[in-house]
């Protein structure tokens, strides 16, 4: 099934709807990031344990903690903080937790999904002011993120809880952001590059800018060097998972989604000037994803999978651009800019084949 074009049609058709007469409360705003919210969550919970290049993986770990004794689940901190050995207990946790309610995979992946669409949610609610910006931001969630919730259940809930982060960080309560990045990072370690945010939040508008600025050097490099640069990434998370990709000599990354993400990046250097952070600390604190985003979406270069270390900055793509947008542009022209980019976006996308969507009910007669 092609659900990608799915999703762009009731993206398109209610987002035109509800965009036909003024929204001065919010209330359409609000309703239509509910409604595609839960599509996507739907999409991601009602899949087949062969969509995704590790949802099967999931699928037996989720069978084999119905058997752990709570002993044993406990003792994952132990033998992952003191001896060395497992890795992210807090997801093992999640998971007997979740037996508790259901046996069901597919009732797992619901619940595995509302950490990371409800923050989302609120976070595209709160940074958007119209529906037209969503329009775009639900687009390019489908275009290049479309895999984070359809893959990786670790490191989808772990960025859920760096969502939640950024959020705290918009009202000054850092020290609850430092406790959901800590919370994520027992899921996935690999949250903890996130701690990068709460620090970046207190560098000047200047400063940002001239950090931005110098990220863009960094992109040669990071192509040059992805494997040895994930050799080190995964000995500091102590995850073999990545090690695999590093030692890989198979290029699975897409040169669209860097040309595309880096082009993005630009384009949001120049629009979002030093006076504009000046004016609002919410943009502020959304500007400091754009140099990691930058430096990391590269590593794309060495697999495709790779997508998932940079996810927990480049998702706010999806508010930056809009930011941009509404910063360089008004009236009819404004219009014209968004829906030239949800045009562009939708064409790149959609004659590739991309992958193939099964609903769990469905027989997948090979993998």
């Amino acid at each position: 099934m092609n659900v990608k074009l799915f999703l762009y049609f009731v993206i398109l058709l209610l987002g035109v709807f509800l965009s036909m007469e003024n929204d001065p409360t919010g209330k359409k705003r609000k309703w239509y990031v509910i409604i595609i919210i839960s599509l996507l969550t739907l999409e991601s919970s009602l899949r087949n344990v062969y969509v995704g290049p590790d949802t099967f993986h999931y699928y037996n770990s989720f069978n084999n903690a119905a058997h752990l004794s709570w002993n044993e689940v406990l003792g994952s901190f132990r033998t992952a903080y003191l001896e060395g050995e497992g890795k992210d207990p807090g997801f093992i946790v999640f998971m007997k937790l979740a037996h508790i309610i259901t046996n069901d995979f597919n009732v797992f992946l619901f619940l595995c999904a509302l950490p990371f669409f409800i923050p989302l949610g609120k976070l595209l609610y709160r940074y958007s002011s119209s529906v037209l910006q969503l329009m775009f931001a639900f687009t390019l969630y489908v275009a290049l993120f479309h895999i984070v919730a359809l893959s990786g259940v670790r490191q989808q809930i772990a960025t859920g809880f760096c969502f939640m982060a950024f959020l705290q960080l918009g009202k000054d309560k850092d020290w609850k952001a430092l406790l959901y990045i800590i919370l994520g990072a027992t899921i996935h370690i690999s949250a903890l590059i996130f701690m990068v945010v709460p620090v970046f939040k207190h560098f000047s508008a200047n400063l940002l800018k001239t950090i931005h600025l110098g990220s863009f050097a960094t992109i040669p490099f990071v192509i040059i060097y992805a494997a040895p640069i994930m050799m080190v990434l995964a000995s500091f998370l102590a995850n073999d998972y990545y090690t695999t990709y590093a030692d890989s000599e198979t290029n699975g990354g897409s040169g669209t989604y860097i040309i595309l993400m880096e082009l993005l990046s630009l384009f949001c250097y120049f629009s979002i000037t030093e006076v504009s952070l000046k004016e609002s600390n919410r943009r502020k604190i959304l500007y400091v994803m754009l140099p990691m985003l930058t430096m990391t979406a590269p590593l794309i270069s060495l697999n495709g999978a790779m997508i998932r270390v940079g996810q927990y900055f480049t998702l706010y793509m999806m508010m930056l651009v809009p930011t941009s947008i509404d910063i360089i542009a008004k009236g009819k022209g404004r219009t014209i800019l968004y829906l030239g980019m949800i045009a562009a976006l939708i064409f790149l996308t959609m004659r590739g084949s991309g992958f193939s969507y099964y609903f769990f009910w469905q027989h997948v007669s090979s993998f």
